[in-house]
This record gives C-alpha cells, sequence and structure tokens, in this order.
C-alpha cells in the first residue's frame, strides 16, 4: 500500500511539473536518464574541421600557373646546363624536344590521375586528388635539388662519349646516334625534373577544372591557352631580362625552393594546421638552395691546377659566365713534344697557341686565324683595323706586330679576361680600344662617330656549331661597311662545307660590296673554315703574290728595326709589344698557299638576289649607307633600283642571236621555264624551315666531332 502511494505521489508531482512548465513556455524535462549517463555528459558531435580540407579552385589554377613558368626556366637551365657537353644546338633543339615530350605526357598522365581519383568514393576522392599534385610538387623539388647539389655535365659527358671516340674512324659515331644520344642524356639527366613540373602542371589545373564553381569555369577554361604560351617558350627561349645570372648555377636552387613552397602551401590540411614534417621539409630545401646560390655566387671564376688523363691535360681556370656557359684554360701536350693551350666555351675550342718548343711558341693551333690576317694582303696600306669576336686575341696580337691599331668588340667580359691573363693579349698597345657588349649595338655606334674608319674588319663570331644569325645579315654587313675607310676590306670567317651556307654569306656580302672573294682553310676536311673578304675596291686586281712580297718587307723592316736597337733596345721593344718576328714561317705557308685555296664564286648581284628571295630573305640593296657614316666606293650599280629580271636577259641574249629555228624555241622555252621558276615563286616556308633545320644540324653535328676527334674525351669530362 505505503509502495503504490509512493508511486502515485511520483506521477502527480511529474505530471504537475509538466504542466507548469507548459504554462511558462518551456519545454518539458525530459524523462530521467540512467546515472551513467549524466554523469558522461552530452555525446559530441562530429565537426567539419576534423575532416582534410582540399585547396581550394583558386590555389590550384594558380599552382598549375606556377608549374607552368617554372618549367619554362628548368628548361633553360637544362640548355644551360646541357651546352657544355652536346653544344648549344643539340641542347636547344634535340634535346629541348626529348623534354618537351616528357612534359607534355607527364602533364596528361597527371591529369588522367587526378580523373581517375574522382572516382572514388566520399573523402577519399579528395585526397587522392590532393595528393597527386602535392607529390608531383615534392619529386621537382627533390630532383631540382639534386641537379643544383651534382654536376649534371659530367653525366651528361659519360653518357655522350660512351663507348667513346677515337682519333680511328672505326669507333666514331653517326650523327643520327649522337642525336639520339643527346637527347637520351636530356632525358636521364632533366627528364624526371620536367616530367615532375608536367604532372604538376596538369593534376593541378584538372583539379581546378573539376572544384571549380559552374560560373568560374570559363575563366579557367585559359589554362590550354597559358599551356600553349609555355610551349612557345620552350621552343623559343625566355628573354634574357628574365633570367638571373649563371643560370646553370642558380635556376636549380631556385627551382627546388619554389617547388617546395608550392608543396607546403598544396599539402592536404588537418583541422586547419599543417604537420611538423612538411615545415621542417621546406625549411631544409629553402636553406639548402640558399647554401648552393651563395656558393654559385661567390666565386663565379676560379684558378685551379686540375691534371687530366694522367697529366696530359691541366686545367688551369674556370668560370660559369653571366650569361650561362662554362669556359675554361687548358693546357695540355702533343707527342710528348707540342705543349699549347687551349681557351673552351663550353664544348667548344675558341683558340689556342703553341707554348713549346721554341720554334713553334705562339702559333695558333687553328691555321683559319691566319687565313684572316690576309687582309693585310688585300690592302697593304691599313694601320687600324676592328676585329668583331676576340676569341684569344691571335688575330689582335697579329695585326698588332705589323703596326695596326687594333679595336676589339668581345660580347663576354670573362673571354675579355681571359685574353689578357693567359693569352697575353695587350688590347690598349697602340692606342687600341677594348669594347665589351653586344655588336649589333656597338657597331652602329661607331658608325655614327666622327673618328677615322677601319682599314680592316675582322669579323669572327663563330662558336658551338653556329653563328647568331642577326651578325650574319645584310644589315649588319651594311653596319660594317659603313665603318670601313674607302678600300678597306671586311674578312667573315665562314665555318662549314661548300654549300648552300657558303653561298648564301657570299651573296650577302656580294650585295652589299663591290667586290667579293673567299679562300678556304688548308685543311682537307668536308666542314672546315673558309673567309671571305669584301670590299668596295676591286680585290680582284689584287695580286697576291706582290701583296705578299710587299709585306714580308716591311715585316723585315720592323725587324730590323727593332734589331738594330741592339740586345737592351730589343728587350725594350719586347716590353713595349712590340716581337722580333713579325711573319712566323707557318704564317707565310698559309699565305702563299692562297691562289690554291681560293673558292671561285661568280654569282652577280642578279643571281644573289634570286637566290637569298629563295630563302626567304628580302631581295634589293640599299641605296648608301647606313646611318651615321656614308659608303665609299659606290658604283652605278649600286643605285640601279632592280636589275633586268631573267626573261629580259634572256630576250637580250636571243635578239643578238641568229633567227631561232627549233632549238633556238626549245631553248627560249627552257629559260622562260627557268626563270618563272627562279625568279617568280619561292618555296614553302616550311620546306626553307626543314633546309635550314637540316643544315645546322649537319653543322654542328660536324663541328661537335671535330673537336672530341681533335681533343681527348677525357677533356669534356672534367
Amino acid at each position: 500500500m505505503q509502495r503504490r502511494k509512493a508511486g502515485k505521489k511520483s506521477q502527480e508531482a511529474d505530471g504537475s511539473a509538466n504542466k507548469s512548465a507548459g504554462k511558462e513556455g518551456k519545454p518539458a524535462a525530459p524523462a530521467a536518464a540512467p546515472a551513467a549517463a549524466r554523469k558522461a555528459g552530452p555525446t559530441p558531435k562530429p565537426t567539419a574541421a576534423a575532416q582534410p580540407s582540399e585547396p581550394s579552385p583558386a590555389l590550384q589554377a594558380a599552382a598549375a600557373l606556377v608549374a607552368l613558368v617554372l618549367l619554362l626556366f628548368a628548361h633553360h637551365a637544362a640548355v644551360r646546363l646541357l651546352a657544355p657537353q652536346t653544344g648549344e644546338w643539340l641542347a636547344s633543339s634535340f634535346c629541348s624536344l626529348a623534354l618537351y615530350a616528357l612534359a607534355l605526357a607527364a602533364a596528361a598522365l597527371g591529369h588522367a590521375a587526378v580523373q581517375a581519383c574522382s572516382l572514388l568514393p566520399g573523402s577519399s576522392s579528395k585526397k587522392a586528388s590532393a595528393g597527386v599534385s602535392h607529390t608531383a610538387w615534392w619529386l621537382a623539388a627533390g630532383w631540382a635539388t639534386v641537379i643544383g647539389a651534382l654536376r649534371p655535365e659530367r653525366l651528361a659527358g659519360g653518357l655522350l662519349l660512351a663507348p667513346g671516340l677515337a682519333d680511328g674512324s672505326g669507333r666514331r659515331i653517326t650523327d643520327a646516334q649522337l642525336t639520339l644520344r643527346a637527347m637520351a642524356t636530356a632525358a636521364l639527366a632533366f627528364g624526371p625534373l620536367c616530367a615532375a613540373l608536367g604532372c604538376a602542371a596538369g593534376a593541378c589545373g584538372s583539379c581546378a577544372l573539376r572544384q571549380a564553381a559552374p560560373g568560374s569555369r570559363p575563366l579557367l577554361a585559359g589554362l590550354p591557352m597559358v599551356a600553349g604560351t609555355a610551349a612557345a617558350g620552350m621552343a623559343l627561349g625566355l628573354p634574357a631580362a628574365v633570367l638571373p645570372l649563371r643560370p646553370g648555377s642558380t635556376l636549380p636552387p631556385a627551382l627546388a625552393a619554389a617547388a617546395a613552397v608550392m608543396a607546403v602551401a598544396l599539402a592536404p590540411r588537418q583541422a586547419g594546421r599543417l604537420g611538423s614534417g612538411p615545415v621542417f621539409a621546406a625549411a631544409g630545401a629553402v636553406a639548402t638552395s640558399a647554401a648552393l646560390i651563395a656558393a654559385s655566387l661567390r666565386q663565379p671564376c676560379t684558378a685551379v691546377q686540375r691534371p687530366l688523363q694522367g697529366g696530359r691535360y691541366t686545367v688551369l681556370w674556370r668560370c660559369e659566365m653571366a650569361a650561362g656557359g662554362q669556359l675554361s684554360v687548358v693546357e695540355g701536350t702533343l707527342n710528348d713534344q707540342y705543349r699549347y693551350r687551349l681557351l673552351r666555351l663550353d664544348h667548344s675550342v675558341m683558340g689556342g697557341e703553341y707554348l713549346a718548343p721554341p720554334e713553334a711558341a705562339g702559333q695558333p693551333v687553328y691555321t683559319a686565324f691566319y687565313l684572316q690576317q690576309a687582309a693585310a694582303l688585300l690592302n697593304s696600306n691599313g694601320n687600324r683595323s676592328l676585329h668583331v669576336g676576340l676569341g684569344i686575341g691571335t688575330a689582335v696580337k697579329a695585326m698588332q706586330r705589323l703596326g695596326v691599331v687594333a679595336d676589339t668588340i668581345e660580347l663576354h667580359p670573362e673571354v675579355q679576361h681571359a685574353a689578357q691573363q693567359y693569352f697575353g693579349l695587350q688590347p690598349s698597345l697602340h692606342g687600341g680600344r677594348a669594347m665589351v657588349g653586344d655588336a649589333a649595338r656597338l657597331v652602329p655606334r661607331l658608325a655614327a662617330e666622327a673618328g677615322p674608319r677601319y682599314h680592316y674588319v675582322l669579323h669572327d663570331v663563330f662558336s658551338g656549331g653556329g653563328i647568331a644569325p642577326p651578325l650574319m645579315g645584310r644589315p649588319f654587313f651594311r653596319e660594317l661597311r659603313a665603318v670601313l675607310a674607302p678600300g678597306g676590306v671586311l674578312a667573315v670567317n665562314y665555318f662549314g662545307g661548300k654549300g648552300g651556307g657558303l653561298k648564301q654569306a657570299w651573296c650577302r656580302l656580294r650585295l652589299e660590296f663591290d667586290s667579293v672573294r673567299a679562300f678556304s682553310d688548308l685543311e682537307k676536311s668536308r666542314l672546315r673554315n673558309h673567309v671571305l673578304f669584301a670590299s668596295d675596291a676591286n680585290l680582284a686586281a689584287v695580286n697576291l703574290t706582290a701583296a705578299l712580297a710587299a709585306v714580308e718587307a716591311r715585316s723585315a723592316a720592323i725587324q730590323a728595326a727593332a734589331a738594330g736597337a741592339g740586345s737592351s733596345g730589343s728587350t725594350e721593344s719586347q716590353q713595349a709589344g712590340q716581337p722580333l718576328e713579325v711573319l712566323d714561317p707557318l704564317q707565310l705557308q698559309v699565305w702563299r698557299a692562297l691562289p690554291r685555296q681560293e673558292v671561285h664564286l661568280t654569282f652577280d648581284r642578279q643571281r644573289c638576289q634570286q637566290l637569298l628571295e629563295r630563302e626567304g630573305e628580302p631581295a634589293g640593296r640599299s641605296n648608301g649607307s647606313s646611318s651615321g657614316g656614308s659608303a665609299a666606293g659606290s658604283s652605278g650599280e649600286d643605285t640601279e633600283q632592280r636589275p633586268p629580271s631573267l626573261e629580259q636577259l634572256a630576250a637580250g641574249k636571243q635578239a643578238k642571236k641568229k633567227p631561232p629555228g627549233k632549238l633556238g624555241q626549245a631553248q627560249r622555252a627552257k629559260q622562260a621555264q627557268q626563270a618563272q621558276r627562279g625568279g617568280g615563286q619561292r618555296p614553302p616556308w616550311v620546306w626553307r624551315e626543314m633546309k635550314e633545320l637540316r643544315e645546322r644540324h649537319a653543322l654542328a653535328v660536324g663541328h661537335w666531332v671535330a673537336m672530341r676527334t681533335g681533343w681527348s674525351d677525357a677533356f669534356w669530362q672534367d
């Protein structure tokens, strides 16, 4: 009875409580819960911050753009680091093609990986998609660090030269084999970096497009356009204004730091915070990159004494130029008798001189320099010369020995320093000037000056298997013509065969000068040096034998004057830069062989215009000279508006002959067809570009093989 009464009282109490709560507008209290549940408190609900958050679409799109920009700089760094072994042409053409193909394939793979991850259920899809781009960025940072810490040019030398080249023709590789080896070298050394950046660009762009809102997707559709611009940038190269100094050393660590920062920025975030691992990894990558940059900027040029191949070669000085490229001074021996010193820029030898024995000391290792100095034979009364392209200063010193005031123009200040420090060049001798800069800008300034003109201009800018096209064009030849004195001679060095390239160089000079003569070097190889001499004077009337006799008499007079001063006087003359021997025996041998080495090209201006028109160059010759100077020695042929066409010439020749019969009609028809093909239509642009590509490739590969077979392979593995 008491239990029932207690239960009824508790029920009545609960009911009255509920009624009072309802009157006050408060919710009714819940039923009594177990004591354990009341002690534990309320059950926590899952929050969104506990789930990993994926980067925003805007950040992914920005990461894709950054990846494309870094890909351009990575490509430039690869070209600069491969050029010492493969050469500038192979590095910027076929090696670039291999890297571009790898980056494109990796970008497609990154996009496909993100799309495949999107098929996963729930949060796994977002986590996997973010992981693709995050991993690609860390791979790019790691490989860029490896490239910056190691020396990939050594790896490139070993891969390119294995199994090696030899003086015997049995082990020499073909052009195709060399090209494939260069592409494989680029793929092994720099392929992972370009592939990682390409994968990051494809994955980030795919994530941005997949996560973006429908209204913002048209803006993100511009990513393919940016990708096309990046591809064009890889093909054309980057402007010098956006490149750092010494890109071979500074770009890899900078790429590693940038990739590490992007990897940290794209890392999945947990509760709004990053883990300590990525932060420390990024800090380590940035610190390593800063150390590498500081080391590369501290001593870009160093004097070393490093023997190679058992002492056969010794590296005296090495320098990484500000514009890129490895410059080094090396001494070597030949047949245990001749000791020489070379100046090497990347894989190309810019010049060299013999040091011993005494009878050969001072002679250049290439007789082409003597060929250029033959300008003194074609104009024996000159006293001032301009040298476009310095090298080691062999031609400059030869002109100075003849008493000529020599001014020089050199693009790289490091080359100027090496020529003075290690090859005894005195650019200020007799009042000469040493100018450093781009000849395309400095020569017009010289033409605008009111000072004396030059009797000789020696143009030798060949390096690495090619010449900068602006320095071999007619506008630049026109500027050089403006700085020449009346009767002055321009000597242009051309390396290659007796093919279309030599004919084009001849025609460019023929359309700007009244007289042109060409001579080949004494070497018997298919690819060798040719020197073209151009002047407004009649060079064909110069008797080379008589001119050589006059120069010999002049040098003998200088030598007799120096010897007449006695032993003390000779010492003073040598200290003043005037040696006793003006012409060495090898120089006389080269000059005496000039009549046998002449290349007989008899193209007139009409035919030269047609030849250059077929190659896509504009026709016609400028009336007068460039701004800042007047051309001397111009004839009536210079002022004609346009020479007669082939049809007019053919008609004039036929009018002087007897009345045409059947044979004459056939000849006229054939001449008309030839005139229509030669002077009317030009080959397609693609055909001309492919032809130039083949010629440049053959020239660059031939120069590469000549450098490798002329000197030891170990010389390029240092």
